[in-house]
């Protein structure tokens, strides 16, 4: 379809094995009814998958040498709507201007995924679902079920249900990456938190997680508020006091969370 060069600098390696597009395209829930941004369509392989589905695709690419491919490539297409620039600062305008539901999917540059769920995490509405190819390591450490507790993963879990889709080897990429990567998809859960919770999660959670390898009670102690009674919290929540801040569950610190100060 395209002799384009796979850009290093913009983190570029397309995606060539169509029955995993596929994948990523049906685990999304699509409808025709749904608005769905994707993040960094390359040369379109996924893009061609989720514009089948009749759903409003709007696509965000950076590179400029793409706009011809494709352009071209969905001239026929009327449910597609080309964006280009940086998704850095067109995510939080888009954002704003969505009036009803809508969904993220996206085979991400590695660079990109720290701020994406950072802006995930601070701006609503929220998407519907999150469906991503990201990193293999990051997507286990938000989602695989048998990967201790993390900071990510408790602020994903706090607005999401996530799910490990699938590992996607290095041969399906055209340039080749250094490494695996993985499908996750994130459905929203729907919650609202007053500002005043989200401020003391946060203090919280980043207190925990300071030194994730040393016991909990020890880094509340040290970081958070050393006043607090920890000793009888932990009792009242049977939490064990050699605890680490991996060792708990999201339920188990949120629980911990509203019993402190």
């Amino acid at each position: 379809m395209t002799n384009i060069k796979a850009k290093k600098s913009l983190g570029q390696n397309f995606l060539i094995n169509q029955t995993i597009l596929e994948k990523i395209a049906n685990v999304s829930d699509i409808t025709k009814a749904d608005t769905i941004l994707e993040i960094g369509p390359g040369t379109g392989n996924l893009t061609e998958k989720l514009l089948k589905t009749s759903a409003k695709i709007i696509a965000v690419e950076k590179d400029l040498r793409l706009e011809k491919t494709l352009n071209q490539r969905f001239e026929t297409f009327k449910n597609f709507n080309l964006i280009f620039g940086d998704i850095r600062s067109i995510y939080p305008e888009f954002v704003k201007n969505q009036k009803s539901n809508f969904k993220v999917v996206a085979n991400i540059p590695y660079y990109l995924s720290s701020f994406l769920f950072r802006l995930f995490f601070e701006l609503s509405p929220k998407p519907a679902v999150i469906t991503l190819l990201i990193q293999k390591e990051l997507a286990e450490r938000i989602s695989k079920n048998n990967v201790l507790n993390n900071k990510l993963r408790m602020y994903t879990s706090l607005y999401f249900d996530s799910k490990y889709i699938e590992t996607v080897k290095k041969t399906n990429f055209k340039p080749q990456p250094k490494v695996d990567s993985a499908i996750i998809k994130l459905t929203y859960k729907n919650v609202k938190y007053p500002k005043s919770f989200l401020t003391k999660f946060e203090n919280i959670i980043n207190a925990g997680f300071q030194q994730p390898r040393k016991m909990l009670i020890s880094n509340l102690k040290h970081y958070y508020n050393s006043s607090i009674d920890y000793l009888s919290i932990f009792e009242d929540l049977n939490i064990d006091i050699k605890s680490r801040p991996e060792q708990l569950s999201f339920e188990t610190w949120l629980e911990l969370i509203n019993k402190l100060n």
